[in-house]
């Protein structure tokens, strides 16, 4: 018996281990990936360090001839003057972009014809000039404007004139002033460096050098990144204007390497844009949690990485660069920084309740400290938390999920919008947007049936009556699996729908009337129609002539 057993369990080891080896294959088939990749990873980390150091070195002789070659210097200064009329030329063609200019479809939704105007909310643009303004180190001798444009993609970018933009997309991740503060303190920090100034620098020297030396292959292969990606990290990345300021034999440097020298530039400016916000007292630990959010969203969305701001790549780098600072920092320095970094994730702090946090977080031995807190936020040096920054961002991230929704960008939408509605729960646009979503995204009842839900509430908060459009697609929600029960309800909806267009449109019948018919008759309404209104009142007036 015993032997028997043994055979069976001999027999089932056999088996289990022939079942278990296409399991084991892949583990390891993975292991060696991992190891692949991890190899690759420390290859390439390698190489951007060599090409780093490249342009450093190169970025120094190029000051040294700047400060003792005369003739070069001035060559030097006039590209960067061109660059400079260049991107007055750019800030121009965003200030003036038509921001009313609308396409309306035929049923009824508005999208706006050109991509990154300039955002059309004063109060958002004002906060947020506001912010980065207070950002700008004392000394500063440079002027700024601080703008924000329409576009869903995330994106900062820096002219050198002191112009800095920063997209609905990229602010409609942040979380709090802080992280607000790192993106605006990074771009200050490229334009504060004259970032700009040294790419043309840097170009006019390797032009310089290849002329002279007659050896451009040779030059070319040491440099091995191509000045444009110190251009491209460290303004707008406007490969069109720099290349036509500084001529075509530059712009020959691109390479698969592009990207690898604006590094040095990128990790200067993100050390001093946590040297400013430490200033401010911003939480400087914000911008690590920032870079968390963006790994998340590039991860939901793919698209997203096409914008060099949340590659996830680089964001990886960067996001190195500012755990070793904050390792390093002062720690006395750092226990100043909750002001101003009033979290969205949770309840909104008060400054009075901001106040209270950062008291409360100093040790005993530190009340002279925080007195000095109390002192900075009653005269306005800190930014503290105060209710403005969320009730601003509810409605941008309830614009960008408008925005990203129109770009098909559907995850990002309904991030966008849930965030808005966790602010500012009686906002008939977001509950109206955010079940456009979930109706268009919907696989399963329940999610139609949240859809008709989110419908519902736009009507209700729609104390205007200015989205008739809630009242349409609360009627076709409600046609799904439609019963006897409710098609008086639908067609009701479907006639408030018409009147209050008509009243929101001088009479005038909504552009989808033909189909409005078909869903009438689709719920047993064939006898009911609208005309659209012909008669306008006038007021008159008597005047009487003058002797």
């Amino acid at each position: 018996m015993k032997v028997k057993t043994t055979m069976i369990h001999f027999l089932a080891g056999i088996v289990f281990l022939a079942l278990m080896m296409p399991t084991f294959a892949l583990a390891q088939k993975k292991t060696d990936e991992e190891k692949k990749a991890e190899k690759q990873n420390q290859k390439d980390e390698k190489r951007v360090e060599k090409n780093v150091r490249k342009y450093e070195e190169t970025l120094t002789k190029a000051f040294d001839k700047y400060n003792k070659d005369f003739e070069f210097r001035d060559e030097v200064d006039y590209e960067f003057r061109n660059v400079q009329r260049e991107h007055a030329r750019v800030a121009f063609e965003v200030n003036t972009l038509d921001t009313n200019d609308y396409l309306t479809t035929n049923s009824g939704d508005k999208l706006p014809r050109n991509n990154d105007t300039l955002y059309d909310n004063l109060t958002a643009q004002d906060f947020v000039n506001r912010v980065g303004q207070s950002l700008v180190p004392a000394n500063s001798e440079k002027r700024y404007g601080f703008k924000i444009t329409v576009n869903p993609m995330p994106d900062a970018r820096s002219l050198s004139t002191g112009t800095i933009y920063v997209s609905t997309g990229l602010l409609s991740l942040i979380d709090n002033e802080a992280q607000l503060a790192y993106i605006l303190s990074h771009e200050i920090a490229h334009v504060e460096r004259d970032h700009w100034k040294e790419d043309v620098m840097v170009a006019k020297w390797i032009e310089d050098a290849t002329e002279k030396q007659e050896r451009r292959g040779s030059i070319f292969g040491a440099i091995a990144g191509g000045v444009i990606g110190g251009v491209l990290g460290g303004g707008i990345g406007d490969l069109a204007i720099f290349g036509a300021s500084i001529g075509k034999s530059v712009a020959k440097l691109i390479d698969r390497k592009a990207f690898e020298w604006a590094l040095a530039q990128e990790d200067e400016a993100d050390k001093l844009a946590l040297d400013y916000m430490l200033k401010r007292n911003y939480d400087v630990k914000e911008a690590q949690n920032f870079y968390d959010t963006l790994k998340v969203v590039a991860i939901e969305d793919p698209r997203i990485e096409l914008d060099k701001f949340a590659d996830r790549k680089r964001s990886e780098e960067r996001r190195k660069t500012v755990d070793a600072w904050v390792k390093n920092a002062d720690s006395s320095a750092l226990a100043r920084t909750t002001l101003g970094a009033t979290n969205l994730r949770g309840k909104s702090l008060s400054l009075d309740r901001n106040t209270t946090v950062t008291t409360n977080r100093l040790s005993k031995n530190q009340e002279k400290m925080a007195d000095e807190l109390k002192m900075k936020i009653q005269n306005g040096e800190i930014m503290a938390g105060d209710g403005e920054f969320e009730n601003i961002m509810a409605i941008l991230k309830r614009d960008n999920g408008i925005v990203a929704f129109y770009y098909d960008m559907y995850k990002l939408s309904a991030r966008n919008l849930n965030q808005s509605l966790a602010i500012r729960s009686d906002d008939a646009l977001t509950y109206f947007y955010y079940g456009r979503v979930l109706k268009l995204t919907a696989r399963k009842s329940g999610e139609r049936e949240l859809a008709l839900q989110m419908f519902g509430k736009a009507i209700e908060f729609d104390k205007r009556n200015a989205n008739p459009q809630s009242r349409l697609y609360y009627a076709l929600t409600q046609m799904n699996g439609r019963s006897t029960n409710n098609i008086t309800e639908i067609v009701k909806t479907l006639k408030e729908y018409v009147a209050l267009y008509q009243q929101l449109n001088a009479g005038a019948l909504p552009p989808n009337m033909s189909s409005i018919y078909d869903f009438m008759q689709e719920a047993g309404e064939l006898n009911w129609s609208a005309s659209p209104v012909l008669n306008v009142k006038t007021v008159t007036t008597t005047t009487t002539a003058k002797p």
